[in-house]
C-alpha cells in the first residue's frame, strides 16, 4: 500500500515538494548554460539560439503531454494497488514517446528552412539555426524522453532520484558546453552546434538513468509485447489526458509573445527589455510553484486511485490557501528587492523602473496563476482533461489577450501589466470554481 494514503497531508506535500525545488533549479541552470556560452560566440549565434527557443518549447510540449497522461494513469493505478496497469502504462507511454518524437523530428528536420524563415531568420543566422536544429532533431528523442521517464518516477512517489538525475544532467551540460562549443585539446570547436551536441549527450544520460531506475528499482517497465488492441487503447487514454497539458505548455509562449508585442508598441525596446527582465526574475520566484505542481501528481493520484476522495478535497483547499500565502510572501519580498535585482540585468533607469513596475503589479495576480496551475494539475491527475482545457484556453484567449490589450491602450505599460494580473486572478477564480464542482461530482 502507498505510504501517501495515510498521515498528515501537509507533511506529505512538503516532503514531496522540497526535492523538486532542487530539480527545478537544475533545469534552469541547464537552460541558462547554453545561452551563456553561446552568447560568447557573438550576436548572430545568440540570435540563432533565440530563434530556436520557441520551436524547441513547442516540441517540448509533446513531452509534457506524454508525461502528464502516463503519470496520471500510473499514479492512480498505484494508489489502487494495480501495479500491472501502472507498468503497462509506463511501457506504452515510452513507446508512444519514441514514435511520436520520431514523427515530429522527421517533419521538423525537413522543414527547418521554411519554418525559421517564416519566423524571421535569414542569411548567416538562418544557416546557424539550420546547423543547430539538424542535430537537435536527430537527437530529439533524448531531449523528449527524460521528462516522460522522470514524470513516471514521480508518479510512483519517487521525488529524490529524478532530482539526482536532473542535477547530473545539468552538471554534465556545464562541463560539455565549453568543450564542444569552443573546442578543447583534440575536440574541435563546433560553435553553436556544440550546444546541441552537449544537450543531446546530457539528456541521453538522464534518459538512460531514469529508465534504469524505473526498471531495477521500481520494477515498473513491462517488457512483454502488448496486444495491438490493448496498446492502442492505452495510447488513446494517455493522449486524451496529455493533450490539455501539451496545449497549456504550447499556449505559454503564445501568450508571452502577445503581451511582449504589446509592450513593444507602448514602450519600444526598453519596455520589451523590462518585460524580459521581469519574466526572468519571475522564473526564479516560480521555482517553488513548479516543484509543488510536481508534488501534486503522486499525492493526488495515489489517493484518488485508492478512493480517498476527502484527502483529494483537502489537497485542493490546502493548495488554494498556499497560493494566497505564497503570492503574499512573494509580493513583500519583491517590494524590497525588485529594484535591486532588476538593476543586475540592466543599467538603463527606464528599463529598471518598468521591470520593477512589472514585478510588483504582476505579483498581485500570482495567487490566481498558482491556483489555475495547481488545480489544473490536480484535474489532470484525476483524469478529467476537458476542464483543464477550458481553464487554460480561457486564461489566454478570454482573459490575458483582451485585458492586457485594453490595459495597454488605456494606461500604457502599467495598464498592460494590470490587465495581465487581473487575467491571472480571473483564471484562478475559474479554476477554483471548476475544480470544486468536479470534485463534488
Amino acid at each position: 500500500m502507498s505510504t501517501l494514503l495515510e498521515g498528515n497531508i501537509k507533511k506529505h506535500l512538503l516532503q514531496l515538494t522540497l526535492p523538486s525545488i532542487a530539480g527545478t533549479f537544475a533545469m534552469m541552470v541547464f537552460n541558462l548554460t547554453d545561452t551563456l556560452f553561446v552568447s560568447r560566440l557573438g550576436t548572430e549565434e545568440l540570435a540563432a539560439m533565440g530563434f530556436t527557443f520557441a520551436v524547441v518549447m513547442i516540441v517540448g510540449a509533446l513531452a509534457i503531454g506524454f508525461s502528464t497522461g502516463a503519470a496520471s494513469i500510473t499514479s492512480r493505478a498505484l494508489g489502487a494497488g494495480n501495479r500491472a496497469l501502472a507498468s503497462r502504462t509506463i511501457s506504452d507511454g515510452l513507446i508512444l514517446t519514441i514514435i511520436g518524437t520520431g514523427v515530429v523530428s522527421l517533419l521538423g528536420y525537413f522543414t527547418i528552412t521554411p519554418i525559421f524563415s517564416m519566423l524571421g531568420a535569414e542569411g548567416s543566422v538562418l544557416e546557424l539555426v539550420r546547423g543547430y536544429m539538424q542535430l537537435w532533431y536527430i537527437g530529439a528523442i533524448f531531449a523528449i524522453l527524460p521528462p516522460v521517464s522522470d514524470g513516471c518516477l514521480r508518479a510512483a512517489g519517487d521525488m529524490v532520484r529524478p532530482v539526482i538525475v536532473m542535477i547530473s544532467c545539468a552538471l554534465l551540460n556545464v562541463v560539455l558546453d565549453p568543450i564542444l562549443i569552443f573546442g578543447w585539446g583534440p575536440v574541435p570547436a563546433f560553435g553553436i552546434r556544440g550546444a546541441a551536441i552537449a544537450t543531446i549527450l546530457s539528456r541521453a544520460l538522464g534518459a538512460t538513468a531514469s529508465l534504469i531506475i524505473l526498471h531495477y528499482k521500481h520494477r515498473l517497465i513491462d517488457w512483454t509485447r502488448p496486444h495491438i488492441r490493448h496498446l492502442l487503447h492505452s495510447w488513446k487514454n494517455i493522449i486524451a489526458l496529455g493533450i490539455p497539458a501539451a496545449l497549456t505548455q504550447a499556449l505559454t509562449p503564445v501568450a508571452q509573445g502577445f503581451y511582449i508585442r504589446l509592450a513593444a508598441g507602448v514602450g519600444g525596446v526598453q519596455a520589451v527589455a523590462a518585460m524580459a527582465t521581469g519574466t526572468r526574475i519571475e522564473s526564479i520566484v516560480f521555482m517553488i510553484s513548479m516543484a509543488y505542481s510536481m508534488a501534486i501528481v503522486p499525492f493526488v493520484g495515489h489517493n484518488y486511485g485508492a478512493n480517498a476522495f476527502e484527502r483529494v478535497q483537502e489537497t485542493r483547499r490546502i493548495s488554494t490557501r498556499f497560493a494566497l500565502l505564497y503570492a503574499g510572501v512573494t509580493f513583500l519580498l519583491l517590494l524590497s528587492t525588485a529594484h535591486w535585482i532588476s538593476s543586475w540585468f540592466s543599467s538603463d533607469p527606464l528599463v529598471v523602473k518598468w521591470s520593477v513596475t512589472y514585478l510588483l503589479i504582476a505579483a498581485l495576480g500570482h495567487s490566481g496563476l498558482h491556483v489555475s496551475t495547481w488545480l489544473s494539475q490536480l484535474l489532470n491527475v484525476i483524469g478529467t482533461p476537458k476542464p483543464v482545457l477550458l481553464i487554460n484556453l480561457s486564461r489566454v484567449f478570454l482573459f490575458i489577450m483582451p485585458l492586457s490589450f485594453l490595459g495597454s491602450r488605456l494606461f500604457g505599460f502599467t495598464g498592460l501589466v494590470l490587465g495581465l494580473a487581473l487575467a491571472n486572478l480571473l483564471a484562478g477564480a475559474l479554476a477554483y470554481r471548476v475544480t470544486r464542482r468536479q470534485l463534488a461530482c
